[in-house]
């Protein structure tokens, strides 16, 4: 077995880990912003992407991608918070929640069928810019560094996708909720305390289970002193025995 070694920065309540660790959060990979990519485009492919833009601010729980509707643009998420989820005949599954400097909808770029795959949601205030999608797949087809990145971003996704399907088929309860708990931490926020963006609802949905399971053992968690709560605030208090339970459970 392979052990992490984290250091603790008290001030700032963050966990460093070195090179030589594995997370204990396997199955909620870090996120990578997306930003840089623009760096590797000359100016002319700069100003192609610039002509075919529009840029757009949403509201909080206004959808930015709606799944299976034609897929004209590429979105870039400038600021703000969103989420990504599959919405089946029953229900919906939150597949990871999206922060600043992100594309959305690379995974339409050469889709047959031409839809997104995916809806997403904001989940506060978000500028984006709309990139019309043949401009965007000229300046692939001219920049083969910028082609190399958006290939790298959209495996990084996917890899992000299986790893949250594993653990909401592999796990049981107990652990999908600590598991939830550590990728907000760990992997959105940065930090131990933490207030979340989503409804109790949401984090049903973005554990796979049912409201009422959810809250049970929010409420387990609270009482075993593993967290705290408060309103849509959230306090680790025992990190250690979450891990345990997101890796075993």
């Amino acid at each position: 077995m392979i052990f992490i070694k984290k250091y603790y920065d008290k001030s700032q309540q963050y966990f460093i880990f070195t090179e030589t660790t594995r997370d204990y959060m396997s199955n909620c990979i870090k996120d990578i912003t997306h930003n840089e990519a623009f760096e590797l485009l000359t100016e002319s492919e700069l100003l192609i992407l610039k002509n075919n833009k529009t840029s757009i601010k949403y509201d909080k729980g206004e959808v930015l991608i709606k799944q299976g509707t034609l897929s004209n643009s590429i979105i870039f998420v400038k600021k703000g918070i969103s989420k990504i989820y599959i919405e089946g005949s029953q229900k919906k599954i939150i597949l990871t929640i999206k922060r600043d400097n992100n594309f959305l909808g690379l995974s339409s770029l050469y889709t047959e069928d031409k839809t997104y795959q995916y809806t997403v949601t904001a989940l506060e205030k978000c500028k984006v810019e709309l990139y019309d999608k043949t401009a965007f797949k000229e300046v692939l087809k001219k920049n083969v560094a910028f082609s190399n990145e958006i290939i790298k971003y959209i495996n990084h996704n996917t890899s992000r996708f299986y790893k949250r399907l594993l653990c909401i088929t592999e796990k049981n309860s107990r652990g999908k909720v600590a598991d939830m708990i550590l990728c907000l931490s760990n992997h959105i926020f940065g930090c131990l305390e933490f207030t979340i963006p989503l409804s109790r609802q949401e984090l049903a949905e973005f554990a796979g289970l049912s409201m009422e399971n959810t809250i049970r053992i929010l409420k387990e968690f609270e009482a075993d002193k593993l967290i705290k709560l408060k309103g849509k605030s959230f306090k680790i208090k025992n990190k250690t025995m979450l891990e345990r339970i997101s890796e075993f459970g």
